[in-house]
């Protein structure tokens, strides 16, 4: 088996493992829950630094027009903000136990293509 086939079988294997580590078992509730909690208070924290900055975008906004631009854009700002939040909250230490996990399905599954 060629070196590509073994690394797509480790890619695969690894990916179904760190899907099987958010599963409905009790391993599976922690690991969502170490995403879940720190992401909904880092989303709302985005959200309102972006509310704020869109208020101070509107306060300083010189004609109506301007106004109705920000106001349009306003609803895709808050949500890269909740976005830039959650990702920020749960940070690099958040996924280490993805990661370790990928790398063991990864090694399981290019072995196995490689019998």
């Amino acid at each position: 088996m060629s070196t590509w086939n073994r690394i797509e079988s480790g890619i695969k294997q690894g990916l179904k493992d760190v899907a099987a580590s958010y599963g409905i078992d009790w391993s599976g509730a922690a690991n969502t829950a170490s995403k879940v909690g720190p992401a909904v208070g880092g989303g709302i924290k985005g959200a309102k630094n972006a509310r704020a900055e869109v208020e101070m975008r509107i306060s300083k906004a010189e004609t109506r027009l301007e106004v109705g631009r920000i106001e349009k854009a306003a609803t895709q700002m808050v949500a890269k903000g909740v976005a830039k939040g959650a990702i920020k909250a749960i940070g690099i230490w958040g996924f280490i136990p993805d990661i370790a996990i990928f790398a063991n399905g990864f090694r399981k599954g290019y072995s196995a293509a490689g019998n």
